[in-house]
Order: C-alpha cells, then sequence, then structure tokens
C-alpha cells in the first residue's frame, strides 16, 4: 500500500475574515480514515474530498480536496482542521466524504457520519460505489460539461426581505464568488459567509462579519436579512429577478441583478 496524503486545509474564507474578527479562534480537527470494500483499485491522482456539514439537512459548513501520492488504496487517512467560531453548539454536524477521479466520483458516502466538535476521535467513514463506475464506462470519455451557475460571480441587490422592500436610502447587497464565499453589505456591515450548492440546492453556513452600530431600524433590518439566509434552502431565478425561499417555497429574500 502506497502512502496516501493527508487533508489539511480550513476554510479559505476565514484568511479573509481575519482582518474584520477578533483574534483567531482555535483550530478543531477532525481526523480519520475513508474506506471501501470493494475489491478495486483506485487510479492514480485521485482525489479525496472530506466536507463538514450541519445535521439535519447536511448543509456545508467547511471542506477540502488534495490529491493523493501515486496510485493510492484504501484506507485513505485525512486530517481537515476548521475554526472553532463556525461551529454553533445548537447544532448537530457530521462529515462526507468523495473519492473523485477526471471530474467523476468514484465513491461517495451515503450518509453523513455523525462527529463531535467538542471532542473529536478517529472518524472512519465508509464510502460506497457512485451509480457509474469506471469499470462500468464506455472506453471513450468525454469530458464532463459543466454548466455554470448563474447565481456565481453576479452582484445582486436586496429589495425585499420576508416580503417588506428594504428600507430607503439602505442599499443591501449579496454576491457568491466562484469558490462559493458570499458575502456584501447588509446596508450597515460587511458580511461572510460561504454557499453550498448539493442538497439542499443551495444553503448558507454560519454568518460572519464587521460589527458596526447603525441606526436602529437599520440593524433590525440587517437581523432579518442574517435570519432569512440562514432558513434560505432554495432559490427561484427569473431573468434578473432572484429570489430566496425557505423549504415551504415561501420568499424570504427578494434581488435584482445590477448592471
Amino acid at each position: 500500500m502506497l502512502p496516501t496524503r493527508l487533508i489539511r486545509c480550513a476554510m479559505a474564507l476565514f484568511a479573509l475574515l481575519a482582518s474584520v474578527l477578533p483574534a483567531a479562534a482555535d483550530d478543531i480537527t477532525f481526523s480519520g480514515e475513508v474506506t471501501y470494500r470493494e475489491r478495486i483499485a483506485l487510479p492514480a491522482g485521485v482525489e479525496l474530498r472530506i466536507t463538514l456539514v450541519a445535521l439535519p439537512g447536511a448543509i456545508p459548513v467547511a471542506g477540502a480536496t488534495a490529491d493523493t501520492v501515486g496510485r493510492a488504496s484504501a484506507p485513505l487517512q485525512f486530517a481537515l482542521d476548521v475554526r472553532s467560531n463556525v461551529i454553533r453548539p445548537d447544532r448537530d454536524y457530521g462529515l462526507v466524504a468523495e473519492i473523485r477521479s477526471e471530474g467523476r466520483t468514484l465513491f461517495r458516502s451515503q450518509q453523513p457520519v455523525p462527529v463531535d466538535p467538542a471532542a473529536p476521535t478517529h472518524t472512519v467513514i465508509l464510502v460506497t460505489l457512485s451509480p457509474d463506475p469506471p469499470h462500468q464506462q464506455k472506453e471513450t470519455i468525454l469530458p464532463p460539461v459543466e454548466t455554470p451557475n448563474p447565481l456565481l460571480e453576479t452582484i445582486w441587490t436586496v429589495t425585499s426581505i420576508g416580503g417588506e422592500p428594504t428600507l430607503p436610502g439602505s442599499k443591501v447587497t449579496f454576491s457568491i464568488a466562484a469558490d462559493y464565499r458570499a458575502g456584501g453589505n447588509s446596508g450597515c456591515n460587511n458580511y461572510f459567509t460561504e454557499a453550498g450548492f448539493t442538497e439542499p440546492p443551495l444553503a448558507f453556513g454560519p454568518i460572519a462579519g464587521t460589527r458596526m452600530a447603525c441606526a436602529p431600524d437599520i440593524m433590525a433590518q440587517e437581523t432579518r436579512f442574517f435570519a432569512a439566509l440562514g432558513a434560505t434552502v432554495g432559490y427561484e431565478l427569473s431573468g434578473n429577478s432572484l429570489k430566496l425561499v425557505d423549504a415551504a417555497g415561501v420568499p424570504l429574500v427578494g434581488l435584482v441583478r445590477q448592471d
């Protein structure tokens, strides 16, 4: 068995936040191994992806991907470092894993493996073959065609929160970068979070930002906006208009694309 490569990656988001947040929080390290039962050798240069998700709903919180070294075989060892200030004491968490090659998922975990951020232990993640394993594919494999996500690299202006128009003179903005870092200005503070486009179709991680004090009505609007982002589980896009919706499909935030 050839050696494998450890994954050690904190979310890039927190490098960005270092200038606006208090002194760095302690890292929480989740470590363990990813294995599978099938007797299938992995091709050279596969990638291992580990993601910390919030439960229920498997909402992505932090993740990292690393190449294995040479022709790897199970088990694959991992260590994922996450800043403690993204962990909420009132939520449960789990780890999911994927083994990828040339844009295809070879193995994936079917369910998150629960973990305890307060006392992380060695975690074993069992992955299973994806529905289209490489030995069943045709000899000629075309590269995957990626459909551009229309929400990325676009600046939106918030027009309503919870069905109420935003306050006159308060410009609330929102955008999602190509690496899924999200944020903007709440009308008072700059804010930062991370978007996830798995299940549910769209969700956001913990929100951090600057701590300026503004007029009470502006601060109240900011609180409602952040709560709406936290409750988002999907979106509706129509032309230049975007709606963030909850589990029942009720619009939480209305937005329009900036020219």
